[in-house]
Formats: C-alpha cells, sequence, structure tokens
C-alpha cells in the first residue's frame, strides 16, 4: 500500500536540485514533509511551504535520524556528492548513509535514489560506493525501492546550467571531455514523478528502477544542442586521452571542476539497460531531452528553480 496525503516523509538531501523539486510536488499532493540541513538559514525560502519542518543537524547522525523518523511513513534519501574533498566521503555518503537510513526506517516506505551505472565492480569510486550503498540497503531494507536515473536537467541543474557558464569562458567553442560518452538526459519533473509514485502507490517493493529519457546520446550531442540554443559556438570533442590530461591537471584545482574519478565514471557512460523496471512502469512517460531543452532556454522563467516567499505564509524550522 502506498502512502497517503496527510503523511509525514522525510527526505534526505531535501534541500538540494532534485530535493526542492520533490519537495514542491510533494507538498502540493497534501503530505507533511521534514528536511535537515546544517545551514537552514541558507534554505529559509522553503518555509514558504506550511506544512515542512526544516530541520538543523547533521544527516550522518544516527541519533538524529532516529528523530527525523519519528512519526514519518517514508524516508526518501538523495544524497549524493559529484567527488570527494577527503577520503572516504563517497563511502560516508554512499554506503554509510543508506545502511543508517534503514536501520533507523524499519518498517517504513524507504526509496533510495542512487545513479545509472552503479557497479560494484567499477573502476569509478563515484559508481562503486553507489552499488555499495545499494548491497549495504538491500542488506537491511529488502523492500526498500532503489532509483537509478541518468543525468537529470531542469530549471537550475548542474547540467544545462553548468555547460552554459562554462561557455562564456570559451569563444571558440567549448572542449567536452569523453565527448562520445553515452547518456540519456531525464527531466527533474519526470524523475520526481517517478519518485513520487514510489513513495505513494503500491509498487512492486525490493524493485530497481531505472530513470532515463527517451534518447541516448553522446554527451557532445547535448553539450552541442545547449549551445545552439543559446548562442555559443559549437562544441569541440576530447580523446579519451586528453580527457584524462585535462582530468589529471583539473583535479587539482579548488572545488576539482573534472578529476580523474569522474573521468572514469564519464566513460562508463549514463544509460538504462534495455530492459527491466523504468519510468513508464511508474505511469511516467519520459519527455525528450531536445523539445525540454527549448522550452528551459528560451523560457525566461525557468531560469532558476527557487521558492519566492510569500507574505503571510511561515514555516518551522526545528533542532532536534
Amino acid at each position: 500500500m502506498g502512502v497517503k496525503p496527510g503523511a509525514l516523509i522525510v527526505v534526505l538531501g531535501g534541500c538540494g536540485f532534485l530535493g526542492r523539486a520533490l519537495t514542491r510536488d510533494l507538498h502540493h499532493r497534501g503530505y507533511r514533509l521534514r528536511l535537515i540541513t546544517r545551514r537552514p538559514d541558507r534554505h529559509r525560502d522553503l518555509l514558504v511551504l506550511p506544512r515542512l519542518e526544516l530541520w538543523e543537524g547533521d544527516v550522518h547522525d544516527e541519533r538524529v535520524l532516529r528523530e527525523l523518523a519519528s512519526g514519518a511513513a517514508a524516508f526518501v534519501n538523495l544524497v549524493g556528492i559529484l567527488h570527494e574533498h577527503t577520503p572516504g566521503d563517497f563511502v560516508r555518503a554512499h554506503e554509510e548513509l543508506p545502511a543508517r537510513m534503514a536501520r533507523v526506517g524499519c518498517g517504513l516506505r524507504l526509496v533510495q535514489v542512487s545513479a545509472a551505472g552503479a557497479d560494484a565492480a567499477s573502476d569509478s569510486a563515484y559508481l562503486r560506493s553507489k552499488a555499495q550503498g545499494e548491497l549495504r540497503l538491500r542488506a537491511l531494507a529488502p523492500a526498500a525501492v532503489i532509483v537509478r536515473p541518468s543525468v537529470i536537467y531542469g530549471p537550475g541543474d548542474h547540467f544545462v546550467c553548468r555547460f552554459q557558464r562554462l561557455m562564456r569562458w570559451a569563444p571558440l567553442g567549448l572542449p567536452v571531455p569523453l565527448a562520445q560518452s553515452p547518456i540519456a538526459p531525464v527531466h527533474v519533473d519526470d524523475v520526481v514523478s517517478g519518485i513520487v509514485a514510489a513513495v505513494t502507490r503500491a509498487v512492486a517493493t525490493g524493485c530497481d528502477y531505472h530513470f532515463c529519457g527517451p534518447e541516448v546520446m553522446a554527451l557532445q550531442e547535448t553539450v552541442a544542442a545547449i549551445a545552439r540554443l543559446s548562442g555559443y559556438p559549437r562544441p569541440h570533442g576530447l580523446s579519451a586521452g586528453l580527457s584524462l590530461l585535462l582530468a589529471r591537471i583539473l583535479g587539482h584545482w579548488p572545488g576539482a571542476p573534472f578529476s580523474v574519478d569522474q573521468w572514469r565514471t564519464l566513460r562508463a557512460g549514463s544509460v538504462c539497460p534495455a530492459k527491466g523496471p523504468g519510468l513508464p512502469d511508474l505511469g511516467v512517460i519520459p519527455r525528450s531531452f531536445h523539445e525540454a531543452l527549448k522550452d528551459l532556454i528560451l523560457d525566461p522563467s525557468l531560469t532558476h528553480g527557487r521558492l519566492h516567499r510569500t507574505k503571510g505564509q511561515i514555516g518551522h524550522v526545528a533542532r532536534p
């Protein structure tokens, strides 16, 4: 049985790009939400949602997670990082947190958002840790639902918007590493609809759902489409060797804009298997990347995805 409107849903990672979109959708459907962040002052715009609690705390603290779970009907874990600031960050975020969620969420509907291409044998630490997190979750909570999305795009994303920013600094065309790597970009609203279905409907438990857009394309093709609609020069593809050299250089820059592990992740591709449960099985027909991109870039109202404060509306900040 699915979780009914009015129930409390805990969303870990709810202040991020995907989390905000999911939170708005669930709130619109009548659910109560509980989010946690170390810096609630940075996310006070979320408090326009009257049925949302914004807690201050550490998502990796199991004691805090148990308090978060009090009275909840479901846990959704969206927490993920693309690179490590310190060794062990992938293990902590992608492996240990799903296990903690399983321990404190016994009896609740659990949904874990992983990544397309997650593989315990991968040479990418990112993909390997995602797969290990799935295994640890499954060992403790066999009925949990695991979602594996490809590259997610949409208003205020870290894909289309990031490439647009980079293109401003490349007047002769942006160099694209591992340009032929296959991806199947999926719109954030489609991912949200799939997650909502996994939480609220009587879907098969213990399943892995693969969330991809309808088109599988080379990375360079997607970047070229962004450049064309944004009025920038056509990008240039880099070979695997040049891409690796770039990763070794940029991996030492502050914030590691492109690291060797990200090179390994990109080389693996981000697509869904030909067979297996996906968005259509949850009643979601994914939209075309090329069609959605036109709206995303050409419609000024979609340049960001943040909420705006409305006079008279208040929320709740809690400290466990």
